[in-house]
């Protein structure tokens, strides 16, 4: 029996001049497939959570996707991986571990001082709860420099589609644009795959934390009639 619930805020996280309401459910047993019916619908997850945003009085949180095989990294994005090609970059399943939770608590300090983000003290119970308890494991890309982690990208991977969870990084190392340069793993990971599209989660109209979505193109947004409409 998968149980639902539903949970209101008077400010929103990305526009915080709004109230916000998300509806959640508990789903351990679904399967890449059902997911990806999901995201279709406008849902998204962490770990066995589903959750999609149902506010009375807005619709700002759509979903985007970039068409996989069609990107190609526009001058920015093309310095990023420049400036990141001496990492070593290792793909597999997701774990957690000591030198994970660290770098993922730098990388929220480091938002919480310069985005005003609320810091999350995760320990591992936490990172493993919110991250990797689901019937399919999630992948995982981290970029090394030599011993040091810098940088993780958390991905589902479904029939037509590699799904963004979460990506997070060194904040001491802002100059790599090692969030740029996670993303650009994650396009170029579902392109060897064969998968046409990359879901990078929802894309906020107005909200600064979310603009860099739409800067990897080819993208499509979902309109609110539910239908895919090509990024302007």
């Amino acid at each position: 029996m998968q149980l639902t619930f539903t949970d209101s805020s008077p400010s929103c996280a990305y526009l915080p001049d709004r109230e916000s309401t998300t509806e959640y459910e508990i789903a351990p047993m679904i399967s890449p497939a059902a997911y990806e019916s999901r995201m279709n619908a406008g849902w998204r997850k962490f770990g066995m959570v589903l959750f999609h945003p149902v506010c009375a009085h807005c619709s700002a949180c759509r979903p985007i996707r970039v068409r996989a095989g069609m990107f190609r990294p526009d001058r920015s994005q093309t310095r990023a991986l420049k400036r990141n090609a001496d990492l070593r970059v290792e793909i597999g399943v997701a774990k957690v571990d000591v030198a994970r939770i660290s770098l993922y608590r730098r990388y929220h300090a480091g938002q919480a001082a310069r985005m005003g983000w609320t810091s999350e003290e995760i320990d591992g119970a936490g990172y493993r709860m919110q991250f990797l308890s689901a019937l399919v494991p999630p992948t995982e890309i981290a970029a090394w420099d030599g011993e040091e982690l810098c940088a993780v990208a958390l991905m589902d991977i479904t029939p037509n589609a590699v799904s963004g969870i979460y990506h997070y990084y060194d904040p001491a190392r802002r100059d790599r644009s090692l969030g740029t340069f996670a993303i650009l793993q994650t396009l170029e990971y579902a392109r060897r795959l064969g998968k046409p599209y990359a879901y990078l989660g929802y894309y906020v109209a107005g909200c600064a934390s979310m603009a860099y979505k739409s800067r990897f193109r080819p993208c499509e947004i979902q309109g609110v009639d539910g239908a895919w409409h090509d990024a302007v």
